[in-house]
């Protein structure tokens, strides 16, 4: 097997600069804390989350994890995992998850490249939005399983329903 070493320029490429460039045009608070570590808050549709994108350049790995202001209660779990099952099925790339230790709810993805050099503040926008598009879309599904005592088919099923028209 042939290993191909990128230019030494791009090897060293934080995308975290770039990302927090559209952070900051887009007055989002944010924390900063090292070089490989950035905290934003983002107000969503329904809610604000945390996101908090991490950075590995010995692997060429940009993590980034949104996290949603719920705490799941213990009693929860199980059903949610039913329903997260369900949803990570249908969604095209990423997934939710429970973070057992604490109960909260993120959906988390990651981005893999050798050459971040082509990346442009539009592709990070297409990124975050896609992302925060697909909280939003399954924040109310959350609401009705975890609050609304609905099932995981009734919580999508209610929370997906499409209205037409005005009242």
């Amino acid at each position: 097997m042939r290993v191909l070493l990128s230019d030494s320029e791009n090897n060293n490429l934080n995308p975290l600069d770039l990302i927090e460039d559209v952070v900051v045009s887009n007055d989002w608070p944010h924390n900063r804390p090292d070089n490989d570590t950035l905290y934003v808050e983002v107000a969503g549709e329904w809610c604000d989350y945390q996101l908090t994108l991490a950075w590995s350049n010995d692997n060429k790995l940009l993590q980034y994890t949104w996290t949603y202001n719920i705490k799941v209660p213990i009693k929860k779990y199980s059903s949610l995992y039913a329903l997260l099952n369900k949803i990570n099925l249908n969604i095209s790339s990423g997934h939710f998850e429970l973070w057992v230790e604490d109960g909260y709810l993120m959906y988390r993805n990651s981005l893999l490249s050798f050459d971040f050099s082509s990346i442009t503040p539009e592709i990070i926008e297409s990124i975050l939005s896609s992302s925060l598009s697909d909280c939003d879309k399954y924040y109310p599904t959350f609401q009705f399983l975890l609050w609304g005592d609905k099932t995981p088919n009734q919580a999508i099923e209610a929370s997906l329903l499409e209205t037409q028209g005005e009242a």
